[in-house]
């Protein structure tokens, strides 16, 4: 090993006389390629990624290898489509350790090295990390987005990454990704109006994005002048066409086409290419461009269009999805580009021509049957490359052997599910809808009705985990226990290695009032991530409510050790020292509680409580008002409120936390003080 990683290092290294660029890549999330250059209400949406283009040059038909973040990341940085690295999911499985990545050869070769993620999509237990000396998927647990993972805003990933560029090893070309997640469901735009219309929500997240990427690059750009800059989309945003409001589901161009841009030494400035091209193939571009041909090799063909390419475009650009299999129990998708047509494989298969008609309303499977047929055999090529298995999430072996055990002895098998149906996936998003429909019942309140909507979902998919744990959590909430836990237990044997579905089981079990099984659960959801905030809650409220009560602040602590970034693990923490009479160190978590999220009422309250305790009386006051305006209306907490300000002489401002201290609990002592107090001359 260490003599391959010397021959790497002597292959990557530049001549004296051609220094070696510095390289950014920035992974441009959910962002679709008809968006670069587009306007809204007169406004362009992308103007800093338009100058890049005009410096460099642009991709006009770039393909995703899969419309999810985590597979086609992978692609991004080992030049291999999703049935050589095998990863074909989000959150199940790992880059296996012997794939071939970019940071890896560019650190081998010298280069400095760092990355930072804006969703934990990309946790370092999925092995994107390797090669990285520094990787920061760091953030707070309880900024999740809709697919459950933890996310943080461009800005943020942004200030991050300029950070270390300022203190990166001197005197060395770096590698820095940045990875923009905010496009992504749901979109919520930094001051962009929540009423909007999807799609100008959606618009305005990727202005937003496109304005930090420019903050980056004109930063990067002042501290190091040679720049070799990649900029990127992993997939695209479907935003309603044929019926699909997101990603995942469909091969269609809006999921597909994503930008792709470079610009810097050995760039043609202001160049286009029209053919289409796989996104994998960055990797090996950008080791040409950084003047290691003999190893870019291994990554597969570059793309066209520059000095150090290889030729032409490609013949074909395979692509494929498995999320309609893995989640849904539907058959999978696979296509391939070829020209300006797009054949895609499913139960009824589809066939286009992207020129003639963009909006691929037409399927000519039938009426072209030689295109039809040629472009099978370049699909049945593409997709018989080398078939891999990938891992679970990373871990020792022991903790690998530890995670199999545990499964199996909750009774579910250890990998990852292969599983694919015959549903077609044009006719499965159908259901969505009726999907969506089910989970707004459920949201206000209307468990019977979601239970009667799902049931009939899972009777038409009887493979979907989607549809199976919300039937569960309906089940649960109309008092049909038994079947709600025989229903979860059904979604987690359809994917065992997703630790939000064992945290879900966790929570299910809890409230069923079975605490063995709910421990179970959630030991194994933190066996597959370490780091899964609301299965360190849950145990740690099992220990509370043990008899005799266990040791919870040690179990909060094993989370804090673990690396969990979670505002309501410090919150706890900071009242259990509380309760001990340990204020310097409540002082800390409460403080620490208010930084990972400060718009966290409870965090804001209990630091008010430790200002009163260590005598600072009007910051504590001040904490306080704080935590009500942030929303926090426990009526004893308004009559304290009250009641302090009634103290130092301040009625007028009293009176408002004392009349909704009464409002929100007539008749109890609560409001006979609230009463007198207001009544006190």
């Amino acid at each position: 090993m260490i003599l391959g990683a010397l021959i790497l290092a002597a292959r990557i290294a530049a001549p004296a006389s051609a220094p070696r660029p510095s390289i950014v890549l920035i992974t441009l999330d959910t962002f679709r390629a008809d968006h670069v250059g587009a306007q809204l209400g007169g406004k362009t949406l992308t103007p800093n990624l338009d100058a890049l283009a005009r410096g460099g040059t642009r991709y006009l038909r770039a393909l995703a290898p899969a419309p999810l973040t985590l597979p086609a990341h992978c692609s991004l940085m080992t030049g291999l489509d999703p049935p050589a690295h095998g990863v074909r999911d989000n959150g199940a499985s790992a880059l296996p350790d012997d794939v071939p990545t970019l940071a890896a050869a560019l650190a081998a070769g010298g280069y400095a090295t760092a990355a930072f993620v804006g969703s934990r999509v990309l946790d370092h237990r999925f092995g994107l990390d390797r090669g990285f000396a520094v990787y920061d998927d760091a953030m707070t647990a309880e900024e999740v987005g809709e697919q459950g993972y933890p996310e943080r805003r461009a800005a943020a990933v942004t200030d991050a990454a300029l950070a270390w560029a300022e203190r990166r090893p001197a005197g060395r070309p770096f590698f820095l990704w940045v990875h923009y997640y905010d496009a992504h469901a749901p979109y919520e735009a930094p001051g962009a109006p929540k009423a909007a219309p999807a799609a100008e929500r959606y618009a305005a997240e990727v202005s937003y994005v496109d304005r930090e990427a420019g903050r980056l690059l004109a930063r990067l750009r002042s501290v190091s002048p040679s720049l070799l800059i990649a900029a990127a989309g992993d997939h695209g945003e479907m935003l309603g066409e044929h019926g699909e409001k997101e990603h995942g589901i469909f091969l269609y161009r809006s999921a597909l086409e994503v930008p792709l841009i470079l610009a810097g030494a050995g760039v043609p400035r202001g160049a286009t290419v029209a053919d289409p091209v796989g996104t994998r193939a960055l990797a090996a571009t950008l080791l040409r461009l950084a003047g290691s041909r003999a190893d870019a090799r291994r990554f597969g063909a570059g793309l066209p269009g520059l000095a150090s390419s290889d030729g032409a475009a490609p013949e074909a650009v395979y692509s494929e999805t498995w999320l309609p299999a893995t989640a849904y129990g539907w058959s999978p998708l696979q296509s391939v580009d070829s020209g300006p047509l797009r054949l895609i494989r499913a139960p009824r298969s589809e066939l286009y021509d992207r020129e003639a008609d963009p909006s691929e309303a037409r399927n000519l499977f039938s009426s072209r049957p030689d295109d039809a047929r040629r472009l099978a055999r370049l699909l049945e090529r593409a997709a018989a490359a080398t078939q891999r298995t990938a891992p679970p999430p990373r871990g020792s072996a022991a903790e690998k052997a530890e995670l199999a055990a545990s499964l199996r002895s909750l009774g579910y098998l250890s990998g990852a599910s292969g599983r694919s149906g015959t549903i077609d996936p044009k006719d499965g998003v159908a259901m969505l809808a009726e999907f969506d429909a089910a989970r707004e019942a459920m949201r206000v309140g209307r468990a019977h009705d979601a239970m009667t909507k799902l049931r009939e979902l899972v009777r038409r998919s009887p493979d979907s985990v989607p549809f199976l744990t919300r039937l569960a959590e309906a089940e649960v909430a109309a008092g049909e226990t038994a079947a709600g836990l025989e229903t979860i237990r059904r979604a987690v044997a359809l994917n065992p290695r997703l630790d939000l579905l064992h945290t879900s089981a966790g929570e299910l079990y809890a409230r069923a009032g079975q605490p063995v099984e709910a421990r179970r659960e959630w030991e194994t959801a933190l066996a597959l991530n370490p780091r899964a905030a609301p299965a360190w809650l849950g145990l740690a409220q099992l220990a509370a409510e043990s008899s005799p009560p266990r040791d919870e602040l040690a179990i909060l602590s094993r989370a804090e050790q673990a690396g969990t970034r979670s505002a309501a693990i410090q919150e706890r923490m900071a009242r259990l020292e509380l309760e001990a009479k340990r204020t310097d160190a409540a002082g800390r978590h409460a403080e620490e509680a208010i930084r990972l999220l400060p718009d966290f009422a409870e965090a804001w309250w209990t630091a008010g409580e430790v200002s009163e305790r260590t005598g600072r009386r009007p910051e504590a006051l001040e904490r306080y008002e704080k935590a009500i305006g942030l929303g926090f209306e426990d009526p004893a907490a308004l009559l304290l409120v009250g009641g302090l300000l009634v103290e130092d002489g301040r009625r007028d401002a009293a009176r408002p936390y004392l009349e909704r201290a009464i409002a929100r609990s007539p008749g109890t002592e609560i409001a006979q003080r609230a009463r007198e107090l207001l009544a006190d001359r």
